[in-house]
């Protein structure tokens, strides 16, 4: 299996974190949609409360929030890449559902509720 990460975004100070998730906490999480609050304690911060933004999956395709399967699926979307002028081009993109499932790589989360320590204190030190 992958390893996993979430990436947490602090909102007050604009500054995002990264994180390893284990196995374990992976598997507690699966089933959880986008838009969900879970504590914080499945990314090592106790008393926090984060909410789920989206993700990617280990091949690179993206969660999308309005998806509201488990796994992936190719969707007919407009697609505008820098070209003026062209009306009604569309095209298939495969997506991933909402649904956090263990294919998940990356997990990108918003924090809605501080802890009492600072999250700077409960970082994993870097080697530098």
């Amino acid at each position: 299996m992958a390893k996993s990460v979430a990436v947490i975004a602090d909102q007050k100070t604009g500054k995002t974190y990264k994180r390893e998730i284990s196995s374990d906490n992976l598997n507690s999480l699966t089933g959880r949609r986008i838009g969900e609050e879970v504590d914080g304690v499945f990314f090592d911060l106790p008393g926090y409360r984060v909410k789920i933004t989206g993700g990617t999956t280990s091949d690179g395709f993206p969660m999308r929030s309005d998806l509201n399967i488990q796994g992936k699926k190719k969707l007919l979307i407009p697609y505008t890449s820098g070209q003026r002028g062209k009306k009604g081009i569309r095209r298939k993109i495969t997506f991933r559902g909402s649904i956090i499932g263990p294919d998940i790589s990356q997990l990108n989360l918003v924090i809605v509720q501080y802890g009492p320590a600072p999250i700077e204190d409960s970082a994993p030190k870097e080697a530098q």
